[in-house]
């Protein structure tokens, strides 16, 4: 697939911007002068939410009550099964503080999950050095980022996943602080659902590890752990009491982790790792998740570069460019100087100065 033109409109330090875009795109300005943006409004698209804001509240702009996302995307014509020109349109407002969110395909309102499954992109910033060395919580955020995207029953599964898990820990809650007693007939109706919807959300990620695994790795070799803690019947029922003292679902997905190992010592990664090995960690996982969803959703995602040729050596660069002609770029820089002058002087590269 392929991104011709971006309109933002109060959207974050852009009140009203217009982006035409090629195969290869590089965008040059300043910290501050809203090139993440541009990438964080197309990672909306396909994810529905944004990779920076902790709401997507804060990416209306300051003193405004809405922002608007239009994109027109072109059919890939080297690979996918898309036959029209698809316009998106994402529409966050506000009133009193209240976020209401609104997704359009073609100009008809669509639900989150359906609208989002029609742009695929993979994100590789500076920070994703995060997966490896933060806590399980990015981990489990990254991976759902990518089956988000693969999986239109994974998307589901996420939404009632979260929704029921919500519910029972407002009840483990309320019977902590002595608010509300509950019974085990009160919880049945929810941990049904968790673990129904569970139980996808970790065959999914399992699915996922697995071809990490199994795919071959030319950039750098490391094993794919899938670290996975069970919802079933018997768990909810043995953590039950340990659950109701700590006021929160101590089992299940949302208490999965990821980890990273060499495979010859079996060591892992973030901690025995080196700097260098660790980005190359990442960016081999990258260039995976790029054929994970390729794989998956019959599309070619459109790759965003942040800002990423300031932490990277030449070796790694190169191994980048090697990318480029896979599929659509837009790569972000603080400096024209930064992007290898094999990028610039490419015929079907354009530039955009902020």
């Amino acid at each position: 697939m392929i991104l011709k033109k971006l309109k933002l409109t109060n959207f974050r330090s852009h009140k009203s911007a217009v982006f035409d875009l090629s195969s290869t795109t590089v965008i040059i300005g300043q910290n501050t002068a809203g090139k993440t943006n541009i990438l964080e409004a197309m990672y909306i698209l396909a994810r529905g939410k944004s990779f920076r804001a902790e709401q997507d509240l804060d990416t209306i702009r300051e003193g405004t009550e809405f922002a608007n996302i239009d994109a027109a995307i072109d059919p890939d014509l080297t690979g996918g099964n898309e036959t029209d020109k698809i316009t998106l349109k994402v529409i966050f407002s506000t009133q009193k503080g209240y976020l209401s969110k609104k997704f359009l395909v073609n100009n008809v309102a669509r639900r989150q999950h359906d609208a989002t499954s029609n742009f695929v992109s993979v994100l590789f910033t500076p920070k994703d050095i995060e997966i490896l060395t933060d806590s399980p919580g990015v981990r489990r955020r990254y991976i759902d980022a990518v089956l988000y995207q693969s999986n239109k029953n994974y998307r589901t599964a996420l939404s009632h996943y979260e929704r029921a898990l919500k519910h029972r820990n407002k009840m483990l809650h309320d019977i902590r602080e002595g608010k509300k007693n509950y019974g085990r007939q009160d919880f049945e109706f929810f941990e049904k659902i968790l673990i129904e919807q569970g139980n996808i959300l970790s065959e999914k990620r399992a699915e996922f590890v697995d071809f990490v695994n199994t795919s071959e790795k030319d950039i750098f070799k490391f094993d794919f752990f899938y670290d996975k803690s069970e919802m079933s019947e018997a768990r909810l029922l043995k953590y039950h009491f340990e659950e109701q003292a700590a006021g929160v679902t101590l089992v299940g997905p949302q208490r999965d982790d990821f980890k990273f190992y060499f495979p010859t010592t079996k060591k892992p990664v973030q901690e025995f790792g080196s700097r260098g090995e660790e980005r190359l960690t990442i960016l081999q996982l990258k260039t995976l998740e790029m054929d994970f969803l390729k794989r998956t959703t019959g599309k070619n995602p459109v790759l965003l570069l942040d800002d990423i040729f300031s932490e990277l050596d030449d070796a790694n660069i190169f191994k980048v460019f090697e990318l480029l002609p896979n599929q659509q770029t837009i790569i972000t820089t603080t400096h024209r100087e930064f992007v290898p002058k094999k990028i610039l002087n490419r015929a079907d590269v354009s530039i955009i100065e902020l």
